[in-house]
């Protein structure tokens, strides 16, 4: 039987102080000493075996401990003297001595003196200054914090783009003045509602329109300001319910003027305001669940972006939502689209529908266009800049061009205390024959009535009297030309049992 101690039979000691004898740091082993007697067989103990290294050329280690495998010295882990702005790097081959690391720079600081060639902290030097309790001196080894935004720096320079007031201020300007105007456009509206050039395009519809108009505008407040979730939740949800309010009004108008206004037929329909709205709340309702839907599937929406200069900045996410909603917009402006193309040639007062073509027209294009320019700067990393003056451009697109053309006209009738014509006696309508022998309704005129309490309809054949109604033929074939125009009809709601 052989008997042998091993390595793991000894001891380390913690390293020491030789003091009186080598005077040095030092490290002893010891280990054992058994004596076997192979004629008993019995082991006894004889004694311990000691080694004394010096320790004048090991390192110390004084960094935070890692995930490196610790040794018998890594007694001095974590005995570093970096402040907390720096983090503490071991410097090998400087020996058994306090210090032997440097104090570099967190991510997120950078070295105070920024033209110096070495940028680190001697941790000899602090080592002294902590011993000498040199608290003011210590103080000064910090690093400084890097400007906001940045996850590294060299310097103070700046991370994050800084917006231009220059150009800022003046679009949030001209966007306030476009909002009081459409104020002011409001109330003219609600305060001339009686008046036929205001009433002949249902004072509701166009007070709707006026909201929608202001909630668009709202967006340029939303965007003024860097990006955050809640201003990217509330940026779609103004622009989108205002494009549908608006848009949504002139569809509903101009679908009424559609079914109403057949070329070759003239039809019984009744399609008042509240008939209209019953349709419109659908449609806000379905705007509604969808920005709902958006809003639940996209938190948070918001990342960073990338100038040419490599500054940063906040920006709402696109996706698969924006464009879906952005094609469901695109969807109703064409069907307005259709819709103006199939009343081109119906007579309205003061050209409404031609001036709802056009607005639609002028959204369906320009809109499109602004929409390709935001997609093609945002990709083009040009900053938030020049996106939020598209962004103008967009609203007044939107807003701005159609309020003119859809009240102007209206305004300019009011100013010019401009009336419908109306045609002083009853008179039954006159049937011709074209050369083909087609039969031709000409309505000449109709019942003018005048009463304090009168409701104004665009449905014409309303006002035909009942005794030659029912002597017009059963479909009515009736010729409109360039010059002609159909008047609203006044219907006399009697006052008293007398009139009526």
């Amino acid at each position: 039987m052989k008997v042998l101690a091993k390595l793991a039979d000894g001891h380390w000691t913690k390293p020491y102080f030789d003091c009186g004898g080598g005077d040095i740091w030092m490290v002893t082993y010891s280990s054992p000493l058994f004596y076997y007697n192979t004629t008993m067989e019995t082991l006894s103990f004889k004694g311990v075996a000691t080694i004394d290294i010096e320790l004048t050329n090991i390192d110390i280690n004084q960094c935070d401990p890692d995930d490196s495998r610790a040794g018998a010295l890594d007694v001095f882990r974590g005995t570093h003297s970096c402040m907390t702005t720096t983090e503490c790097v071991f410097e090998a081959g400087l020996g058994f001595k306090r210090g032997a690391y440097k104090c570099v720079c967190k991510p997120g600081f950078y070295f105070p003196v920024t033209d110096a060639t070495v940028k680190f902290f001697s941790g000899i030097e602090i080592e002294r200054l902590y011993s000498e309790n040199n608290t003011a001196a210590m103080d000064a080894m910090r690093c400084k914090p890097c400007a906001e935004g940045c996850d590294t720096c060299v310097d103070a320079s700046p991370c994050l783009y800084q917006s231009q007031l220059a150009l800022r201020l003046p679009v949030l300007i001209f966007t306030i003045v476009t909002m009081i105007l459409i104020m002011v456009v409001a109330c003219i509206t609600f305060n001339f509602r009686f008046e036929m050039a205001i009433k002949t395009g249902s004072p509701i519809f166009l007070l709707i329109m006026c909201t929608g108009s202001i909630l668009m505008c709202l967006k340029m407040f939303v965007t003024f300001f860097h990006a955050t979730t809640l201003l990217c939740i509330l940026e779609q949800w103004l622009f989108h319910n205002g494009f549908v309010l608006m848009y949504g009004a002139l569809l509903l108008k101009t679908w009424r003027i559609s079914v109403i206004f057949r070329v070759g037929q003239l039809k019984r329909v009744y399609l008042p305001d509240k008939v209209l709205l019953q349709r419109m709340i659908p449609l806000l309702g379905v705007t509604v669940a969808y920005l709902t839907a958006w809003t639940a599937s996209e938190w948070p929406r918001v990342d960073t972006g990338i100038t040419v200069g490599k500054l940063k900045f906040k920006v709402c996410v696109e996706g698969w939502w924006s464009y879906g909603m952005q094609g469901a917009e695109a969807i109703m402006l064409l069907v307005g689209v259709y819709l103006c193309f199939t009343v081109r040639k119906a007579p309205a007062h003061f050209n409404e529908s031609k001036h709802i073509t056009w607005s639609t027209y002028n959204a369906i294009i320009l809109g499109t266009f602004l929409v390709i320019v935001i997609n093609f700067i945002s990709n083009t990393h040009s900053g938030p800049d020049y996106v939020y003056l598209i962004y103008f451009l967009q609203v007044q697109v939107f807003v701005t061009i159609t309020t003119a053309l859809i009240f102007t006209p209206k305004f300019y009738a009011l100013y010019k205390n401009t009336e419908v014509r109306d045609l002083g006696t009853e008179s039954m309508p006159t049937v011709t024959h074209t050369v083909t022998g087609r039969e031709k309704v000409n309505v000449l005129k109709v019942i003018n009535a005048r009463s304090n309490h009168m409701s104004v309809s665009t449905q014409t054949e309303d006002c035909m009297a009942q005794h030659w109604t029912e002597k017009a033929p059963s479909k009515l074939s009736v010729h409109i030309g360039s010059r002609n125009r159909v008047h609203p009809c006044t219907q006399m709601i009697a006052s008293s049992p007398a009139e009526a």
